[in-house]
């Protein structure tokens, strides 16, 4: 006796049999018990939902002679004669190699005689929307008025290539995957019967690679029986997809967090020896980030990621990545998966594309390179709400710092208004509209106002020259880091140098005073500073300047002479106002 598929040998043969179709099975059981049959339906879907299968069983149904229900008994000649293919009034046709005009007339030919092997004739055609135009029109008035004798069944995969002439002339019923929890508990019962020991977490595997479909699951089930005749795996399934296992894909994606470039390479090249394809693994890398997303972002009630069941590694893999991280890394896979097609040496391209993306993102907190899960584990509940206290902490400081910033300005513009009414004699003309020797904003904190005028009257000692000198070797490669950041900022620092270091404060010169003032304002100020700040390792604030006025403030810290305007000055309120608003910002006009 010759060996039958698996798939063949589990196909449907009555209603109860149809996985995952409930709402189709139900409006035809229906519709037989309560004699509402239509002339014609229109069964639409993915491959390998059932769509011939329950067409048959459907035509199995008009037409036994035994019916138990609404169910055929598969036992009576009708019944066992449809199942066999043998009945000539129960046809079955393909449109993919039947499309023509002509095969069509013949058919319609054979719809003028009654039936003589069963009750009604049905006639099943799949891969309907392949038919041509023509084709189509010479269907359209008998699929309209049939004889009562007749029952059509289109069956397709396409349904926006079926004209809505014929559509509309059919009860249309949508079909759709089957959910892996049912593929799975198919596959069990299928693997029940084998003499091979299948792991639960393989059938798990199979029903995600072949997406919904339970054809498709039972093939590869069936291959991979006869690839490993005593023991079935993931690994073993992995095997014989081409694919890569899904711990392994963890193991890629934890180096990559690491900024792990060795173990990345030898990993790499341990799937180019086994002969992985490399858009292969740019797709299950995509899917796994995908799955990592939904989990990280909550989506777990309305997405559950079945990859837990046949990866245990795959909650530790993310428990410690932020979803940022995940989807700069998907976008940029993304990009890779897109830009293949024009690459020429494909593992070349992956290699530095991974390491380049290595470079350019940060290194994810308490990430080790190649996770062991008995070792590592989720944070604790105790953790999380320490976290959770600080970040609440650092907020509230930061609010006071807003509040105590705003009630010192207050009290100073009213400090200033008074020295103005007494001294009549002397006049502040809008002393932040006057041309500044240091640009800054007016929107920052208390702290950081007094921190940009702390460098003013100080020399730059050896240290601070050293670290001049490395910035103004590195400063090209940090506006690149920029233009990753915001390219706006980068434009806008684009037309400036370093030109002082003053402890943790820089100077940078601009020849236009509109560069120089836009800079310094929020968000670009804070965004050139983070960047500093991870580049140095230090803490940074800068202060802008216009390159004349930078020349005569090094003179000044050259020569040691004293400020013209501030040098004339005696009266003690004038210095008042100085020292509250800052010598850069005001100049003293005798008149």
């Amino acid at each position: 006796m010759s060996y039958v598929a698996l798939y063949r040998a589990w196909r449907p043969q009555r209603f109860s049999d149809v996985v995952g179709q409930e709402h189709v099975v139900t409006t035809l059981i229906h519709a037989l018990e309560m004699n509402r049959l239509a002339h014609a339906y229109l069964f639409a879907g993915p491959r390998g939902t059932g769509k011939t299968s329950l067409a048959k069983i459907l035509a199995k149904a008009v037409n036994c002679e035994q019916p138990e229900g609404i169910e055929p008994c598969n036992v009576c000649p009708a019944c066992t004669g449809i199942n066999a293919g043998a009945v000539m009034d129960v046809v079955e046709m393909d449109a993919a190699s039947n499309r023509g005009i002509d095969e069509i007339r013949g058919l319609l030919e054979q719809v003028r005689y009654v039936p003589t092997e069963v009750k009604k004739k049905v006639y099943i055609i799949d891969e309907v929307h392949m038919l041509t135009p023509e084709a189509f029109n010479a269907l359209l008035k008998t699929l309209e008025e049939p004889p009562n004798y007749c029952l059509f069944v289109l069956a397709t995969t396409e349904l926006h290539k079926v004209p809505a002439t014929i559509a509309s002339r059919c009860q249309r019923f949508s079909f759709g995957r089957v959910k892996v929890e049912r593929v799975v508990q198919r596959l069990q019962e299928v693997a029940a019967t084998l003499s091979v020991a299948v792991e639960e977490s393989a059938l798990w595997l199979i029903a995600r690679l072949t997406e919904g479909g339970l054809r498709d699951a039972l093939s590869l089930l069936d291959q991979v029986v006869a690839f490993s005749s005593d023991h079935i795996g993931v690994e073993q399934v992995a095997e014989v997809t081409g694919g890569v296992s899904s711990e392994k894909i963890g193991e890629l994606c934890s180096l990559v967090f690491a900024h792990d470039h060795g173990g990345l390479l030898s990993l790499l090249s341990a799937f180019w020896e086994r002969g992985v394809d490399p858009s292969q693994l740019i797709v299950e890398t995509l899917s796994y980030l995908r799955d990592a997303i939904v989990q990280k972002c909550g989506g777990v009630e309305i997405d559950k990621s079945d990859r837990v069941q046949y990866d245990p590694t795959f909650a530790v893999v993310i428990s410690h990545v932020q979803p940022s991280i995940l989807l700069q890394i998907a976008e940029r896979m993304g990009h890779l998966q897109a830009e293949m097609r024009f690459q020429s040496q494909a593992r070349l391209y992956i290699e530095v594309s991974l390491l380049a993306l290595i470079d350019q993102m940060d290194p994810v907190v308490d990430q080790k390179p190649v996770l062991e899960p008995s070792k590592q584990g989720v944070p604790s509940e105790d953790l999380l709400i320490m976290r959770q206290e600080l970040q609440q902490l650092v907020q509230r400081i930061e609010l006071l710092e807003r509040k105590q910033w705003v009630e010192n300005r207050q009290i100073a513009e009213q400090r200033t208004q008074e020295a103005t009414e007494e001294a009549p004699e002397r006049q502040i003309r809008n002393p932040v509209q006057e041309t500044p020797l240091v640009r800054q904003s007016t929107s920052v904190s208390p702290m950081q106002s007094k921190g940009r005028h702390a460098w003013q009257g100080k020399q730059m000692n050896a240290q601070d020259q050293e670290l001049l000198t490395t910035l103004e070797q590195r400063w090209v490669p940090l506006l690149e880091e920029m233009k990753r950041t915001s390219i706006q900022t980068r434009a806008w620092l684009y037309a400036g140098r370093p030109v002082g270091v003053f402890g943790h404060h820089l100077v940078i010169a601009f020849k236009s005073s509109l560069h120089a003032e836009t800079v310094i304002k929020s968000p670009h100020r804070e965004l050139i500073e983070e960047v500093l700040q991870q580049r140095l390792q230090r803490p940074v604030v800068i202060a802008t300047i216009l390159e004349e006025e930078w020349e005569r403030v090094k003179n000044h810290m050259i020569n040691g002479d004293s400020d013209q305007n501030v040098g004339k000055v005696s009266e003690p309120w004038v210095g008042k106002v100085i020292e509250l608003l800052g010598e850069d910002r005001v100049r003293v006009i005798d008149e």
